[in-house]
């Protein structure tokens, strides 16, 4: 799938975007049409176009599209979803703490619909490995299918139930990640496969903390360590177009209150034009009404409240001397245009406030958040397993220790008598001691052996 080829191929995979929230994946095939609300777009048209194009429907329709090269994040944004997806967020950040490189041995538990598999598939390259387990068939089917259109050669896809069979023949791996609804079942298994001469990451993606108590506890029960969960969450602003200090990328207060006004006062205008012509219709139906009973046409003198009868003159608002309905005092409305107003505490009275434009820095930059953010997913909690010699050279020295304070308490010899041995020297030379120490401290900690400094300080 990710390729560095110019023009597009028959054949080839193509990511159609439509707008920020709206991509599709499309495979060019002579003779097909893609139908979309923008309009229809040719394959044949397609084909020999360079990647990153901007194709335009032929007329009727005035829509376009792009056509993009694929790569794992735009396939992400537009596959066809089995499951529940990671998206870029979680798999940058998984990437990056379990150490994927080039050459690495990955292992997945949980195919799905192959968002993680695909970026997988890229950071360990030709020349490392990821394998894939699904253990739904249909899903295993649909997934194989792809991996093999999109010419994943590194991806090896099986269909097992890790929980239960483990991960067979696979050895020396570099990292693992669990996507499984009890991946507590498949840890043990996951061990066994682990690089006994690395540090071995391991990643669980649990939605429920319920699943972490359980996944954390077992963790701890096999020997894994540096044990920590964590949540991944991001937010898109919107930055305005243009530079900093342009007119274009910010609008004074003053220019906004403007707009304001000039959309209250159209607004007001549209009202009073409806009720104008609404007032002419019923005077018309009025008349209409009268002629029809009566031989002789109303009046042309007749006012439109003797026509409209006694009950609707009074139910209509007071009208001015042009006829139009009065909402409010002129006052009123030149206080309104005017700006805000306070109230005096000592006078009692009403007087108009002075605006004044605030101060903006000239390169000040304004972003909003994007009104959508994406909320929880998932919790990620990831854990280390050190390589054999380390964890042999601990068990060593934990029993050595052991072995040497049972022997203290017998001989008087050991970390409990060098401590004591120190103790006893900082109180005898304590005439003696200067800025730069005790003679006799210094005495005892030179006789004292690594392993007795270890275990005298609590270190294991």
């Amino acid at each position: 799938m990710i390729h560095s080829r110019v023009h597009i191929e028959s054949g080839d995979l193509v990511i159609v975007y439509l707008s920020r929230d709206n991509l599709i994946s499309v495979v060019v095939t002579p003779g097909q049409v893609l139908h979309n609300k923008y309009g229809r777009y040719l394959h044949d048209d397609m084909i020999g176009q360079k990647f990153g194009t901007r194709m335009t429907s032929p007329p009727p329709h005035s829509g376009y599209i792009h056509l993009l090269r694929p790569t794992a994040e735009l396939w992400t944004l537009s596959l066809p979803h089995r499951t529940q997806i990671l998206y870029a967020p979680d798999i940058s950040y998984i990437t990056m703490k379990l150490g994927v490189r080039p050459g690495a041995r990955v292992i997945e538990a949980g195919t799905g619909s192959g968002s993680m598999t695909h970026a997988l598939s890229r950071s360990v390259g030709s020349s490392g490995s990821c394998y894939s387990y699904e253990y739904h068939l249909q899903r295993y089917e649909k997934a194989k299918e792809e991996f093999i259109s999109h010419h994943l050669d590194n991806v090896h896809l099986s269909h097992r139930n890790v929980c239960k069979d483990g991960f067979g023949d696979v050895e020396d791996v570099d990292a693992v990640f669990l996507d499984l609804p009890a991946p507590w079942d498949a840890i043990p298994h996951a061990r066994k496969v682990l690089n006994p001469n690395t540090l071995a990451k391991i990643c669980c993606f649990s939605p429920c903390l319920e699943q972490v108590l359980k996944t954390v506890f077992t963790l701890r029960s096999e020997g894994f360590e540096d044990i920590y969960t964590q949540e991944v969450l991001s937010r898109h602003h919107e930055l305005p177009n243009g530079h900093p200090s342009s007119t274009a990328s910010s609008s004074s207060v003053s220019a906004s209150i403007e707009r304001l006004r000039q959309h209250e006062k159209r607004k007001a205008e549209r009202r009073r034009l409806q009720m104008k012509n609404a007032r002419e219709k019923a005077r018309q139906q009025m008349s209409a009404a009268n002629w029809s009973q009566s031989s002789s046409p109303p009046a042309p003198h007749e006012s439109s409240a003797e026509a409209l009868g006694h009950t609707n003159a009074l139910k209509r608002p007071p009208t001015g001397e042009d006829g139009e309905e009065e909402h409010e005092p002129e006052n009123k409305r030149a206080r309104m245009e005017e700006g805000p107003t306070t109230a005096d505490d000592t006078k009692g009275h009403f007087h108009t406030k002075t605006w004044s434009e605030p101060d903006f820095a000239s390169d000040a930059l304004l972003s909003k958040p994007y009104h959508e953010m994406r909320g929880h997913t998932s919790y990620l909690t990831f854990a280390s397993f050190h390589p054999a010699v380390i964890r042999r050279a601990r068990e060593g020295v934990a029993g050595d220790a052991v072995g040497r304070g049972d022997d203290a308490q017998e001989t008087g010899s050991g970390p409990a008598a060098a401590a004591a041995a120190v103790a006893g020297a900082g109180v005898e030379d304590e005439a003696e001691a200067t800025e730069y120490g005790s003679d006799g401290f210094d005495e005892v900690m030179g006789t004292m052996t690594e392993d007795d400094l270890q275990a005298l300080t609590g270190e294991t």
